[in-house]
């Protein structure tokens, strides 16, 4: 995947952090030094899909030094309309867990409104969360 580290790029790590699939939470509790279950406990929220059963994982917002939503929890229905900084991001701009990031993160390039090279349409990108979660639940 391509990357980029632009203003409009990493504007997204201040609004709205990008989603994990299931392959994102080993990586990104091994290189925090903790296990799995600390990880989603203390730093992740969980987001219900718009239609159907399916649940994902996202970084927490914070907004004016608190969670929009308490780590662990699933996230009220307001959620998706605040904006907040990524738990992760750093007081000097920087992702602190940048090698094991969201694959959202990755994906996603905001200076060409891109998700896996083609231009960002959310249902598409909620449909492709939604084929990577349905059958991980159980990690959640």
């Amino acid at each position: 995947m391509e990357s980029c580290g632009c203003e409009k790029c990493v504007s997204a790590c201040r609004r709205d952090p990008g989603r994990l699939v299931p392959a994102d939470v080993k990586k990104m509790a091994a290189l925090l030094g903790i296990g799995e279950e600390e990880l989603k406990r203390e730093y992740l929220v969980i987001i219900p899909a718009r239609n159907g059963p399916v649940r994902f994982l996202a970084p927490a917002k914070i907004k004016a030094a608190r969670f929009l939503a308490a780590p662990g929890t699933v996230v009220p229905d307001y959620y998706a309309e605040e904006k907040g900084r990524c738990v992760f991001l750093a007081e000097e701009g920087t992702c602190r867990v940048h090698e094991a990031k969201p694959f959202e993160c990755a994906a996603y390039m905001g200076c060409r409104h891109t998700f896996l090279g083609r231009p960002y349409k959310e249902k598409d990108v909620e449909a492709f969360f939604i084929s990577r979660w349905r059958k991980s639940q159980d990690l959640i």
